[in-house]
C-alpha cells in the first residue's frame, strides 16, 4: 500500500485519541470534586437565606404575640413565610426545633432521596445548620471523605 505524499492523512492515529482522553480524564478526576463542592455551598447559601428568612418572621411573630412561632405552619399561616420557601432547597428540610417567649431555634437539615423518593438524612452530604433569634448561623455540612483531596469537605453558609 503506498501513500499520496500530495494529500497527507486528515486523520488522528488511535494513540493521539487515546492519550488525549487520558489526559482529559485525568483532569476531570481533580476538576470534579470541587464543581460538586461549589454546587454543595450554593445550595448551603441558598438554605442560610430561608433560615435568615424565618428568623425575620419569628421576629414578626413575636411582635405580635409575645412568644415566637413553634412550628412553620404558623409562620405560614399568618403570611409571614411563603410555603415555597420550604420547597425554596429541595436539599433541606426546614423546621423549628425549639420556640418559646424569650427564644427560638431553626434548622436546615441536609437531606438526599432514596430510589423510593424517600428523604434520607445520611447521603453523601449530612449536617444541618440553626438559627436562633440573635440572628447567628451555626452548623456545617460535610461531605464523604474525598481521597483525591485527602480530606471530608466541610461546608457552611458563606454569608
Amino acid at each position: 500500500m503506498t501513500r499520496d505524499r500530495k494529500h497527507p492523512r486528515q486523520a488522528f492515529s488511535l494513540i493521539e485519541v487515546i492519550v488525549t482522553m487520558t489526559i482529559l480524564a485525568v483532569l476531570l478526576t481533580f476538576a470534579a470534586p470541587s464543581v460538586v463542592q461549589t454546587m454543595e455551598q450554593s445550595h448551603a447559601d441558598l438554605a442560610g437565606a430561608s433560615l435568615r428568612s424565618i428568623a425575620s418572621a419569628q421576629r414578626f411573630y413575636w411582635l405580635e404575640n409575645r412568644t415566637y412561632a413553634t412550628t412553620l405552619q404558623e409562620l405560614i399561616d399568618d403570611e409571614l413565610v411563603d410555603n415555597e420557601l420550604l420547597n425554596a432547597s429541595p436539599r433541606y428540610q426546614f423546621s423549628i426545633t425549639a420556640a418559646d417567649a424569650a427564644g427560638f431555634t431553626a434548622q436546615a437539615r441536609r437531606r438526599t432521596f432514596n430510589g423510593a423518593g424517600n428523604p434520607v438524612f445520611n447521603g453523601a452530604w449530612s449536617g444541618d445548620f440553626q438559627i436562633d433569634e440573635t440572628g447567628e448561623i451555626t452548623g456545617d455540612v460535610e461531605g464523604r471523605f474525598n481521597p483525591v483531596l485527602g480530606e471530608s469537605p466541610t461546608i457552611s453558609p458563606g454569608f
